[in-house]
């Protein structure tokens, strides 16, 4: 038989501004409008640059709807007043996420401090400020999703690096209001990828692909994400394991690469659909076609 959840559902791409970085938000969102993009994942510097009333008026002209805001958090490896300003920092960025019409704001983690080096012991304060924020993620109508990135980038970003780590960190929050953002590129490696991502469940408020390779850039090991079939990724059993989840939300194709973003606009929106619709949308459709 088929998958039954799924039909009728379609998979629609969302333009995180990761991918198109270098060029003006203006300009991404009338870029994405003429491809045909019906979302956008935000990032907060560009929108504070342009401003909340130019950002409502572009997405409103353009038709997109906001996927996420990125990104707030960096907590684990702060205390005193630079946690205070982390913490406050997210509370303005749900305010944002709010005023843009965003359903989510991604929360990372942060690295791991030169004082204390134990992984347990920054998941408790990364939990301990999920907390604190939770009533304002409520009062605000905006998701927390806390976002595991690459063991690569445990140091420098995230002490949460994979799916049931960050499910440990939320779990008995409200699910409302706490969730967490998968990305392709950060979990794939994972051989619990799949029975992770059935536990989260209804804990899943985003979703994320880009492709890898090796070798990777270096010194910056962030720069290396690919479009989608450029690398080494098989995203149609990923993709199927999140709808079968429960998550039917836009999914993000969020890139960074300096190659890429030399790139003229155009080319890199042209890219993006193009690599989405080949090697995530239609592997996904015939998976799902296939009985069970």
């Amino acid at each position: 038989m088929s998958h039954p959840a799924q039909e009728g559902k379609t998979m629609e791409l969302s333009l995180n501004q990761a991918t198109t970085r270098p060029y003006p938000l203006v300009a991404i969102a009338e870029a994405a409008m003429r491809a045909g993009i019906r979302h956008i994942g935000l990032w907060i510097e560009p929108v504070e640059e342009i401003g909340m009333a130019r950002t409502k008026r572009l997405l409103a002209d353009t038709g997109l709807s906001v996927s996420s805001v990125c990104r707030a958090g960096f907590v684990a490896d702060k205390e005193g007043a630079e946690l205070r300003a982390a913490i406050d920092g997210v509370k303005r960025a749900l305010d944002l996420s709010y005023d843009v019409g965003s359903p989510m704001l991604t929360f990372i983690a942060g690295g791991l401090p030169a004082g204390d080096r134990g992984i347990r012991s920054a998941e408790l304060r990364v939990r301990a400020a999920l907390e604190e924020l939770e009533p304002h993620a409520r009062a605000a109508g905006v998701r927390l999703a806390l976002e595991p990135l690459h063991p690569l980038f445990v140091g420098s970003r995230s002490v949460v690096t994979t799916i049931a780590q960050a499910l440990r960190v939320v779990a008995g929050l409200p699910v409302e209001s706490v969730g967490i953002l998968i990305d392709s590129y950060a979990t794939f490696w994972d051989p619990n990828f799949h029975d992770d991502v059935a536990a989260a469940g209804a804990r899943i408020a985003g979703y994320q692909v880009s492709d890898f390779a090796l070798p990777l850039p270096t010194p910056e090991n962030m720069f290396g994400r690919l479009f989608p079939g450029d690398g080494e990724t098989d995203f149609a059993p990923l993709t199927a394991s999140i709808r079968r989840a429960g998550f039917t939300g836009p999914v993000e194709v969020e890139i960074f690469n300096e190659d890429i973003w030399k790139l003229p606009l155009e080319t890199i929106i042209s890219r993006t659909v193009d690599g989405f619709k080949r090697h995530v949308g239609e592997p996904l459709n015939e998976l799902e076609r296939q009985p069970v």
